[in-house]
């Protein structure tokens, strides 16, 4: 399943439905999450490059963040039969 995440308590509302097949997508302020040293992303977690452009956040990118055009972002939902957004 894709979980396609819009808000950090979207975020934390996910967290307790994924598992370990699922993919996850940081969108629109659920991008402010990359700044959080304390919290542990998922490793299948992907960030939408256009969202992340727009509040300023790429140089703060590590080199381990998944980042995604929206091409990317179609390609997730492409890959899973079942999505679910958490705002």
């Amino acid at each position: 399943m894709l979980h396609i995440i819009k808000t950090e308590i979207g975020y934390q509302q996910a967290l307790r439905y994924l598992s370990q097949d699922d993919q996850v997508i940081l969108v629109e302020n659920a991008c402010y999450l990359i700044t959080d040293k304390n919290l542990t992303l998922p490793s299948a977690c992907f960030v939408l490059q256009p969202d992340l452009s727009a509040r300023g956040l790429m140089p703060l990118v590590s080199e381990s963040t998944q980042v995604v055009d929206f091409n990317g972002f179609v390609e997730l939902t492409e890959r899973h039969v079942n999505s679910t957004t958490w705002e």
